[in-house]
């Protein structure tokens, strides 16, 4: 979401899809944890990650809520949901993405959903449609590829496809070893994302070293400096 809002917002949104090992990994458990979220270091809200079955398929939901300063006083409320399938291989593949971010004084909502071999992506009243590319999955559902990738012990760099804000892109994403979290008790093993022109830009991610890696911290880098994170203030 920064000013208060933007850089809070890409956070929240940001998901990967790891290109399948030779081994399929197995589906994440159910979870559920809430985080304090933060920008400069300065307590702005929390939220709440959670992953379930959902009929057929699995559901992924972030729910933020905007407890301090700025935020709490525009009302702010971030809403997001994947809906996903495992492919035989065991990759995740995002059947649909919603995003709805409230606040007093305005309300917005996007999405994408696949339908046959293509994406239709929604903003307001607008629709268009890119190719859709097997493995795909929205950038909302990072945690979990992350946290199966983690468990299945893959390591280095990491293939994926993302489903952006108006396509479907590459990314890859360096899976580390086990350090100390900053801001938070234990190690953590380090993921971040390898970009061709980083212009002071990062993304972090530390996942909990045991066997069920959720994330300790997630940390967000601008270029202009500010710094937006999420640490895990308790499970379920």
């Amino acid at each position: 979401m920064p000013s208060i809002l933007p850089g809070f917002f890409a956070l929240a949104l940001l998901t990967l899809s790891l290109a399948a090992g030779a081994t399929a990994a197995a589906p994440v458990a159910p979870f559920s944890a809430t985080y304090e979220v933060r920008r400069n270091g300065d307590l702005l809200g929390e939220a709440t990650l959670r992953l379930a079955r959902d009929g057929n398929g699995w559901r992924f939901t972030q729910i933020t809520r905007g407890t301090q300063g700025l935020a709490q006083i525009a009302g702010v409320r971030i809403d997001e949901s994947s809906r996903f399938r495992y492919l035989p291989d065991g990759r995740p593949e995002t059947t649909q993405y919603d995003y709805a971010m409230r606040t007093r004084f305005n309300d917005r909502r996007r999405g994408a959903r696949v339908l046959g071999g293509d994406i239709e992506f929604s903003r307001g009243d607008e629709r268009w449609r890119v190719p859709h590319i097997a493995g795909a999955v929205d950038r909302q559902l990072l945690t979990v590829v992350l946290m199966q990738a983690v468990t299945a012990g893959r390591s280095g760099l990491q293939t994926v496809q993302v489903v952006g804000r108006d396509a479907v892109e590459p990314q890859a994403w360096a899976i580390g070893r086990l350090e100390p979290v900053p801001g938070v008790d234990g190690k953590g093993r380090r993921v971040e994302r390898i970009r061709e022109t980083p212009d002071g830009r990062s993304t972090v991610l530390w996942l909990k070293a045991d066997a069920d890696h959720v994330p300790l911290r997630i940390e967000q880098r601008e270029d202009d400096g500010e710094i937006i994170e999420m640490r895990l203030l308790r499970r379920g």
